[in-house]
């Protein structure tokens, strides 16, 4: 279907050219540009023979005396910086003369600072020892354009290390963040490879639009949206993770920015949180060469228990001879055994190498990388293969007052994907198939006249149960993704306290996603072939620019940034279907074989969307004791009405560091700080074009001999649609205790948000039935709390745990004129039009709500609870009354039976390194949740056998008669608490022998990946994340399982 706007956005070119938002006429920064280089030209030329010195030194570990390697060196209140090499050794040249304080910090230690003196045309050199800490609160800390000393950060920032975080198979930057950061919840969507995950910063805050974070890689929001088509003929497939296309071994630090006054710099895309990846750079000193490679196997977890083929055979025999079933479905019965989840599924190889190269001169540094990623997923068929290479580069001149950057990161991914991913339908999957086909079949039978081996099939009926080893087998289903990241920077000293930075970047993607079904598959067979391909094409492209003025009098620090940031956004999509082939050997490497051509699955679209930005901070110190941080960033963008492109969001915190009091002194806290503040967030996550009335191209009509392609309204326009706002509060406690050995931090917040965009009915007539609102409000609210401890810290011997926890409550507060939406679709025969969760005002998101089961009557017959309904004068609900039991619910009798959010979410990790030996581990719970186990409600009957179908063995011990249909009630509502082993590691570090000559060290490891959960749920994982509607959640649709993984790896330096 073609979408054609009904006011056109006309893309144009260049940077120097007009563009209009809002109605008014604003000028792409050309003149910007030209002013900027003037500016730049003129300080060059004033400043060009500033007398400089240069300062020199090495950063030791206090306990050991051993050089510590990727410390941030920086001098305080400027832009000069530098980072550590192997040997602890770094150079900060071209420094003005004068006196500075000289401040060293990286994540595990207390960071320190030196007051020196620089003299022209000498080297000034400088010693640190630092002090190792559990987490610390001094080291700096990437965020909004720009770093900033953690103790001056007045927000809600954490900070994981790569170091620490990417431990196991990691597949994606999402994965070092799960049981790392408070507050933070990551599921994935299946197990299959390359599966997508939810990633919820302090709970979702929308109901209808994105509630993902905001991702910025190198200081360059990135568009996080499907990089290959989802859904492709009668494979309805998740979405695949578009972050898989970044090698976690390229990343130093992930920093999460979660409350409104730190994420307030990006506006209207910060509601969500922000999650920001900064990657490795190269260091000064001679190249250095590093190889990571891992090798693993990965196998079933759980498994779902069936009825095997002896256990079939005497069920139907015995309801056979009890006249419960008729003696026809004895002719179903073979003589084999066979396990289909086993013939499904097996123990598959993942492999991953990756090279890095590095090294620099006073001036310049490079980095590169290359790396390899090939995962054989668990069932049949599936898998992902990665390559992908990223190159950056720094270039300094001028003294070091000019500094040019330069990143590139490209990759290509190939997924294979198989027919098995449930997003609300019970067909056709293989997982469907695994479960009911007959276990008295075989998988291969021989043909009957040429004797050659076949799958074995029961054909297609009006209940088609289908071999799924062959489907598995035979459809071809495959996609490639190819992304391409890359930005330019320039940072000028215009002044010694005055940086002006231009930041131009782009992100394009494109994904080609093909399936061919067989003649002879299963699910090919009934359109005699049938071939279908995709396409998917992104492209953002990002200009910032801004001005930074940071110095210092005495005991005030001040800076203040300012600056300009203009996104455009493309998307185009194709797609093309043909069946009815004569050979299966084009597959679908030749569509137009194909007799019959899919009208209805040809077409193709294109969307365009912009967002303009000015944007500003300041942040205030005094006596490095109280901070001061102010924000505020006016956005326009193109999706919404007329008169409100345009929006503020401001944002205000301070915090008090209380340990820097005189009156603390000598006492336990070696840190101690409270924070708050306040902040607005906007979201602009709707389609382009959804405040416009649109048109669509409609069936052919006929005007004689003659067909006409008409085209008719397909959206209602709404010119008053606006932002959807998010105000946070946030008030926490910063502490250490013990020098720095035990840190942690107490958070509590509440976030509100407003004019939620949702679709309503509209009155009728209308062009169609229901158009885009600002409607209601939801409200979240949540404490958080983080504890890091140094046990050990001797020598050699090194003990750290950590343990984080979070609590969370969410409700809708109102849904205006609405009283309620129903969500979440329940699969099954005879589940059609159900669902199992409704939005309403005064409940949770994710609130299940249908009839009580209380049990099962001397017949066989479910029975649930009945109640009567009061009613006001105005026909409104006052109260129901419980009045004994029924067989058929009705309206009346459905209420709250669950809540998908969880009451309290743990997590712990630990470290150990003992010698060249080291240990970790990490652990996370989830408790309190409950889930919907759609797969029970499907196959825990009885009554599959009427249809010669398998089910689940736990249906033969309930009193369920066979006959019974499969009815959702508070039956199929589980707890869903869970705790589990993420991961456990254990490596040992040796020196190479001499004979490598310039070897360093090599580290070699085994590690562990999901490998207990303890859990009283009986579905495959209680970490369902599947969704069906609006803002469902908890809905367990029989999606590919999580596997257990074991891996042997190496690291060489060199």
């Amino acid at each position: 279907m073609n979408t054609t706007p009904h006011a056109a956005h006309t893309p144009r070119r260049g940077l120097g050219t007009t563009h209009t938002v809002g109605g008014r006429r604003m000028r792409c920064p050309r003149l910007l540009l030209v002013a900027l280089a003037q500016a730049l030209l003129s300080a060059s030329a004033a400043g060009a023979q500033t007398p400089t010195g240069t300062i020199t030194g090495r950063v030791l570990d206090s306990t050991s005396q051993q050089p510590i390697a990727n410390v941030n060196v920086v001098v305080d209140g400027t832009a000069r910086g530098a980072i550590t090499r192997s040997d602890g050794g770094f150079v900060l040249a071209a420094i003005p003369a004068g006196t500075y304080r000289v401040r060293a910090a990286r994540i595990g230690f207390v960071a320190q600072t030196r007051e020196v003196t620089v003299a022209v045309g000498a080297a000034t050199t400088v010693q640190f020892k630092l002090v190792a800490a559990a987490t610390t609160l001094t080291e700096l800390v990437v965020t909004g354009y720009g770093t900033q000393r953690r103790e001056a950060i007045t927000g809600s920032v954490s900070t994981v290390s790569a170091d620490e975080a990417n431990v196991g198979q990691v597949t994606a930057p999402t994965q070092m963040l799960q049981g790392r950061v408070a507050g933070v919840s990551i599921t994935q969507n299946n197990g299959g490879p390359g599966s997508g995950v939810q990633v919820r910063i302090r709970g979702g805050t929308s109901i209808s639009a994105s509630n993902e974070p905001l991702y910025v890689i190198d200081g360059v929001p990135i568009n996080n949206a499907p990089v290959e088509p989802t859904s492709l003929g009668q494979n309805n497939s998740l979405p695949r993770n578009p972050l898989s296309l970044i090698n976690p071994s390229d990343i130093e630090a992930i920093t999460v920015l979660k409350d409104a006054s730190a994420t307030a710099i990006y506006g209207s895309r910060g509601a969500n949180g922000v999650v920001q990846i900064t990657t490795r750079r190269g260091r000064e000193g001679r190249p250095e060469l590093a190889y990571d490679t891992y090798a693993g196997w990965s196998s079933p977890s759980r498994t779902l228990d069936v009825l095997d083929g002896e256990e079939y055979r005497a069920f139907v025999q015995g309801e056979v001879a009890a006249g419960r079933l008729a003696q026809t479905r004895l002719a179903a019965l073979g003589t084999d055994n066979t396990d289909w989840e086993q013939a499904l599924l097996r123990t598959a190889g993942t492999q991953s190498h990756n090279v890095a190269f590095s090294g620099g001169a006073a001036n310049t540094q490079y980095r590169g990388s290359l790396s390899m990623f090939d995962q054989h997923g668990i069932v049949l068929s599936s898998g992902l293969q990665r390559l992908s290479g990223r190159i950056n580069a720094s270039q300094r001149a001028m003294d070091n007052r000019l500094r040019l950057g330069f990143n590139l990161n490209t990759s290509q991914v190939k997924n294979d994907y198989v027919v098995s991913e449930n997003t609300g339908g019970f067909t056709g999957t293989v997982f469907t198939n695994m479960l009911i086909m007959n276990p008295t079949q075989p998988v291969r039978v021989p043909n009957p006249v040429t004797g050659v081996e076949q799958f074995y099939e029961i054909g297609t009926g009006a209940v088609p149960v289908r071999n799924p080893v062959a489907i598995a087998e035979q459809v071809n289903d495959d996609g490639i993704s190819r992304r391409t990241l890359g930005n330019a920077t320039v940072d000028f000293d215009i002044l010694p306290n005055f940086t002006a930075q231009i930041n131009a970047a782009t992100d394009r993607s494109n994904g080609v996603r093909s399936a061919y079904y067989p003649k002879n598959s299963p699910l090919g067979a009934s359109t005699n072939g049938d071939a279908l391909i995709g396409e998917l094409s992104n492209t953002t492209n990002t200009l910032q620019t801004y001005l930074t003025f940071h110095g210092s009098r005495g005991a005030h620090s001040a800076e203040v940034l300012g600056g300009y940031e203009f996104n455009q956004y493309s998307t185009v999509s194709s797609n093309l279907e043909a069946q009815s082939f004569i050979t299966d050997a084009f597959s679908y490497n030749n569509v137009g074989a194909g007799a019959v051509l899919q009208s209805g699955f040809v077409g193709s679209g294109r969307n365009d969307s912009r967002l303009v930005s000015f944007f500003g901070r300041a942040n205030y110190g005094f006596k490095d004791r109280y901070f001061l941080t102010g924000a505020v960033r006016r956005d326009g963008s193109s999706r919404f009405g007329s008169g409100n492109k345009w929006a503020v969001f401001p944002a205000l915190s301070a915090s008090w560091l209380i340990s820097g009091e005189n009156f603390m002194r000598g006492g336990p806290f070696s840190e101690l700080r409270i924070k708050g503040g306040y902040g607005l967030n906007g979201s602009q996550e709707i389609s382009p074009y959804s405040s416009l009335i649109t048109l669509a191209t409609g069936p052919r009509a006929s005007f004689g001999e003659t067909g006409i392609v008409g085209v008719s309204p397909n959206r209602n326009p709404n010119p008053d649609l606006k932002w959807e706002q998010t105000a946070q509060w946030n008030v926490g406690v910063d502490y250490g205790l013990g020098g720095g050995r035990y840190t942690g931090s107490l958070e509590y917040y509440v976030k509100n948000t407003s004019d939620l965009l949702l679709t309503v009915n509209v009155p009728q007539p209308a062009v169609v039935a229901d158009r885009l609102e600002n409607i209601g409000s939801v409200r979240n609210a949540g404490l958080e709390y983080a504890f890091d401890a140094r046990l050990l810290s001797r020598g050699d011997l090194d003990l750290s745990l950590g343990l984080l926890g979070s609590v969370e409550r969410n409700s809708v507060v109102s849904l205006g004129k609405t009283a309620f939406i129903t969500t979440g679709g329940v699969s099954g025969q005879g589940q059609t039009g159900q669902v199992s969760q409704r939005i309403m005002p005064g409940y949770a998101l994710g609130t299940f709500f249908g009839p009580e089961y209380v049990g099962v009557d001397a017949q066989g017959r479910q029975l649930f609870a009945k109640y009567d309904v009061q009613k006001d004068a105005a026909g409104a609900t006052t109260g129901r009354t419980r009045n004994g039991e029924t067989l058929t619910p009705t309206a009346n009798d459905y209420g709250v039976i669950g809540n998908a959010n969880p009451n309290f979410s743990l997590g712990g990790r630990g470290q150990l390194r003992a010698g060249r030996f080291d240990a970790s581990f990490l652990v996370r719970g989830v408790f309190g949740q409950d889930v919907l186990n759609n797969t029970a409600l499907v196959y825990s009957t009885k009554g599959n056998a009427l249809q010669d179908k398998n089910f689940l063995k736990s249906a033969l011990t309930d009193p369920i008669g066979i006959t019974q249909p499969a009815i959702f009630s508070s039956r199929w509502i589980e707890d869903g608490s869970f705790v589990r082993l993420q991961n456990v590691t254990v490596g040992y570090t040796f020196t190479l022998p001499v004979a490598w000559q310039r070897g360093h060290t090599t580290r070699v490891y085994v590690s562990g990946d999901n490998l207990l959960m303890k859990t009283s749920y009986t579905g495959y994982d209680p970490e369902a994340f599947t969704s069906s509607g609006l803002a469902s959640r908890g809905i367990d649709y029989l999606n590919y399982p999580n596997p257990r993984t074991v891996l042997l790896g190496a690291h060489l330096d060199f």
